[in-house]
């Protein structure tokens, strides 16, 4: 009896391991198996329920509103870029941008009162060159006519538009500013040009600076009688221009868009 009660005191502790370990084993195995069953729990509720919205911050500001709009609030699913339209059904660049600009043209009548002003017609221009030359000598030969004078006066032009100074500066071989008269000097090769010449007829005065007239002898009638009605002090004219060189005059006509050629070889110098 004794032997056999020492026998079991002796197999209890061994009873107590084997159990604290099984009761070891069965909680790890129900913890995993509660894990897996959250685990499971939770993912089949997203499937069910789906992604939940994330509450958006709500503010106190107002949807923008087109300068045309009818009142009505932007749609919140309406692209960003979107052009804005009126109630009509155009775009604001439609809208801001005029239909047409008032456009005035010759001989309209415009939206004031009265006539349109017509704007004055270009003036037709032509040209006008041509090489001034003299005989040196009998071996020399021809030479330029350096520093010659080509005087123009339109045939309509009016003598009392001008002064006296400004006659004298017309003269010499300068035309006045705004004068309607107009001159140019023959170059060192004796050529001279003059552009932009309103079309229309011209009394043409060439005068030489290296050869000489006779003085004893009156000047021409045909430039006293072509020239004569444009010069208010006629005298003073002479003997600036006319006295003491020999001198060519001719009428011309020039056409738009045309240059015309006048040249002169004044000859031999009288002395």
């Amino acid at each position: 009896m004794a032997d056999a009660k020492t026998a079991k005191a002796a197999k209890k502790p061994g009873f107590f391991k084997e159990l604290l370990s099984f009761l070891l084993v069965v909680a790890i195995i129900l913890g995993i198996a509660s894990g897996a069953i959250f685990y499971l729990s939770g993912k089949n509720l997203d499937d069910l329920l789906g992604s939940r919205p994330v509450a958006k911050k709500e503010t106190n500001q107002l949807a923008p509103v087109s300068p045309v709009s009818t009142g009505q609030e932007a749609d919140t699913n309406q692209q960003s870029n979107a052009v804005p339209v009126t109630a009509e059904g155009n775009s604001i660049t439609e809208v801001a941008k005029p239909a047409a600009y008032p456009v005035e043209t010759q001989g309209q009548q415009s939206n004031g009162e009265g006539q349109v002003g017509q704007p004055a017609l270009p003036t037709q221009k032509g040209s006008l060159k041509g090489t001034i030359t003299w005989q040196y000598n009998d071996f020399v030969g021809t030479k330029p006519d350096v520093n010659a004078k080509i005087l123009l006066i339109r045939t309509d032009f009016d003598k009392n538009t001008i002064t006296d100074v400004e006659e004298g500066v017309f003269a010499i071989g300068l035309a006045p500013k705004n004068s309607g008269l107009f001159a140019a000097k023959a170059n060192g090769y004796g050529n001279y040009e003059l552009g932009n010449l309103p079309v229309g007829e011209y009394h043409v005065l060439v005068v030489s600076a290296q050869t000489t007239r006779n003085i004893d002898l009156p000047v021409d009638e045909y430039p006293i009688t072509k020239l004569k009605p444009y010069i208010q002090k006629w005298d003073d004219f002479l003997s600036l221009s006319l006295m003491d060189k020999k001198y060519q005059v001719s009428t011309i006509t020039i056409e738009e868009g045309q240059t015309l050629d006048l040249s002169h070889d004044f000859g031999n110098t009288y002395f």
